[in-house]
């Protein structure tokens, strides 16, 4: 328990007022009444200035403060000034407001394209742990990959060892060889799909060989690591026909390697075993062979297919597909190195279709969509920029890539309050700026993958040319100016995505702006098979009108950021009405997935498909109603203010914090207006406000 009613509960016990008895100079002629019945207690300044203390800047007063308060008798108004001045102040705000605004995301997945290794652990970030550490072992391994680098290792006679990387460099060094060995002795990464792994591209090899490098599209003519035409395409033999084949087809895309374990051949029934002969999944099998007196499955020169098979030559070529034979058909490739955004300077092993740093399809033109990897020409991007590592599908722990950006995110509406009280502007700008502020890994998501990451829909809060050029390693915050449809805390993704729907946003601002939370009605709701129920408008059918009538209307503030999401939904790009979404509303065709998500495309009756191709914003709003869309969340802020609503509030939730309690009957009607009159007077300073009431009456007595 931390804050106000901690620090409360504490003082209590200090002051003994657990027992029966009531502290105080009458403590003998009270001793016999309950501890419920004592009369106020005026705080001593020594304690009252521990109160303060906790309250303001969350932690005791220091020695010096105490002494300096006890010889004066009283808790001067230069020291509560120098609490409010100070960062820690600030800090006592945030978590104030984070426990009003609840910014947290960490419900959500907010991912790029997941890469994962594929072997030894889901996130490749583990990778880059073992690239800079020196491992333990006593003993120079004599066999296997050489993964396991102890210092032993490391010797005049082998000075290219991984043992020899970071002893030698103090951390990884990608232009020492010992370094690049230890590189090609981790595991590779691959792209990792919800219960689909990568079938489509590689069948069922599950990721490419991280024992075959491949080399890259081009050779440089002085290499001969690798057998190149003079055009600089590699090629190999293949082990099993003995023919030149390439790594890349002509187009550069990775192609998978020639051999019985990459691409192996396998077999089909003869006769289907499904209804009227149809083929089935069951009916593909692996080529089988016998060794050492037991049944082996898979290609090889003395393998073939069991009676009643016909053997299946794979093509090994790019084609993608889904077939019934997604379980015995294997295309896999190597891996290169190379280096990714988040991994900086370190040479990962990536495999070969991931590797691939091109922007659109050299099949289709289009941009490359990682995330459907049914495109082997798209991979990963330029850095890696379209993948994210990857924990695992409903890991319960994000990978550290995926929290720098979900922390930034939680913290942002934070910053923003944070800013507006340090400055002492008007406290309701922190519910209207469009100024916000941002991190390396934000700014990156923001520039390079914001039309990539799933779970959370986003979109770039400014134009490119106003966010901030960060390095992805910048965890610290800067500030920026959004675009023209923001609005302070209200429009940031941890409000829109903590809060998904516009009834949603609404129900949080009047409870937490308003103080004014939604009730059910006194009666209930009607019977469920009651007529009126059918009334697709919420704002209008019976019992729901109770709540619906206000919520409805104000969700337009909202109206042009998308449910679900933390999208605005461009004028520019989304009209209120589309003509195409309305004609695949009426006909059933051409609905494309915009339609689908943003607009009327199924209307629930004749009376609705006037509303055919209406984007949901738009759905059952009056003539009264559609200024708001423009408005944005600004209008609705602006609306509050202007009836006194929000500054009422803003008193009554600060008092809550720093009094413990609520305001009572009385001093609702003798204390809240002159609170409220005060604010008003300094602008809506948010640490007048505090000053006022820790200075009241009630703050400093105990009831």
């Amino acid at each position: 328990m931390s804050g106000p009613r901690a620090s409360r509960l504490l003082l209590l016990g200090l002051l003994g007022l657990a027992s029966v008895t009531c502290a105080g100079p009458d403590a003998s002629v009270q001793s016999a009444q309950a501890s419920t019945s004592c009369p106020p207690l005026e705080l001593d300044a020594t304690r009252l200035l521990r109160q303060l203390s906790l309250d303001l800047r969350g932690a005791p007063p220091r020695y010096e403060e105490l002494e300096a308060v006890q010889r004066a008798g009283r808790v001067p108004q230069e020291l509560i000034d120098a609490m409010l001045r100070s960062d820690a102040f600030l800090d006592q705000t945030e978590r104030w407001h984070a426990d009003q605004l609840w910014p947290n995301l960490n419900g959500f997945t907010l991912q790029a394209t997941p890469v994962r290794l594929t072997s030894g652990g889901p996130n490749p970030e583990l990778a880059l742990d073992l690239l800079d550490t020196e491992t333990p072992q006593a003993t120079c391994p004599t066999t296997g990959t050489g993964r396991l680098t102890a210092r032993v290792c490391c010797t005049a006679t082998n000075p290219n060892h991984p043992a020899c990387c970071v002893p030698r460099n103090g951390r990884y060094n990608p232009g020492d060889p010992a370094c690049v060995a230890k590189s090609h002795a981790l595991g590779a990464m691959m792209v990792a799909y919800q219960g689909l792994g990568d079938i489509p591209l590689r069948g069922a090899g599950g990721g490419c060989d991280e024992a075959l490098e491949y080399p890259p599209p081009r050779v440089p003519s002085d290499d001969r690591r690798w057998l190149h035409e003079a055009s600089g395409r590699p090629y190999y033999l293949s082990p099993r026909s003995g023919r030149t084949r390439y790594y890349y087809d002509e187009d550069e895309v990775p192609l998978p390697y020639d051999d019985w374990a990459h691409c192996p051949n396998y077999c089909r029934r003869n006769a289907g075993t499904g209804v009227g002969g149809a083929l089935l999944q069951a009916d593909y099998q692996p080529k089988q062979r016998m060794e050492g007196g037991r049944l082996v499955t898979g290609d090889h020169p003395l393998a073939a297919c069991a009676e009643g098979f016909t053997e299946v030559v794979n093509p090994c070529d790019n084609r993608t597909y889904r077939g019934l034979d997604d379980r015995v058909r294997v295309r896999r490739e190597g891996y290169r190195l190379t280096r990714t955004y988040w991994g900086g300077d370190h040479l990962l092993k990536v495999c070969a279709y991931e590797s691939q740093e091109r922007t659109n399809s050299v099949y289709t033109g289009l941009a490359c969509a990682p995330r459907a990897r049914m495109d082997p020409s798209c991979g990963c991007g330029p850095g890696g920029e379209y993948c994210m590592p990857s924990q695992g599908y409903q890991a319960a722990l994000p990978s550290r890539a995926e929290r720098r950006v979900r922390e930034g995110l939680n913290e942002e509406p934070l910053r923003i309050v944070r800013s507006v009280i340090a400055r002492d502007e008007d406290y309701f700008n922190a519910y209207t700026t469009r100024r916000s502020f941002i991190t390396g890994p934000m700014a990156f998501m923001y520039r390079r993958q914001a039309g990539k990451v799933f779970g959370l829909d986003v979109s770039p809060p400014a134009a490119m040319s106003q966010l901030p050029e960060l390095p992805y390693t910048d965890e610290t915050w800067h500030e920026y100016v959004r675009g023209t449809e923001h609005a302070g805390v209200l429009t940031t993704a941890a409000y829109l995505g903590r809060f998904p729907t516009w009834r949603s946003r609404i129900n949080q601002f009047r409870t937490m702006l308003l103080c004014r939370p939604f009730e059910p009605p006194a009666g209930g709701l009607p019977a469920p098979d009651d007529v009126c129920n059918r009334e697709p408008n919420l704002a209008a059918r019976c019992g729901c009108q109770h709540c619906h009538a206000a919520i409805e209307p104000l969700g337009a503030y909202w109206g042009r950021w998308a449910e679900r999401s933390a999208q605005y939904l461009d004028p520019a790009t989304f009209p209120a009405t589309d003509p195409n979404c309305a004609t695949c509303a009426i006909t059933g065709q051409f609905c494309t997935p915009r339609c689908r998500s943003f607009y009327v495309t199924n209307p629930l009756n004749a009376e609705d498909s006037r509303y055919a191709g209406t984007l949901f914003g738009y759905l059952y709003r009056t003539s009264e109603e559609l200024p708001r869309i423009d408005q944005g969340p600004a209008g609705l802020v602006a609306n509050a203010l202007s009836t006194g609503e929000l500054q009422s509030c803003a008193v009554r939730t600060a008092w809550r914090r720093l009094v413990g309690r609520g305001l009572s009957e009385e001093e609702t009607r003798d204390v809240l207006p002159e609170l409220t009159r005060q604010f008003d007077a300094s602008r809506h300073n948010y640490r007048a406000l505090v000053r006022a009431i820790v200075n009241a009456p009630a703050y400093r007595r105990i009831d």
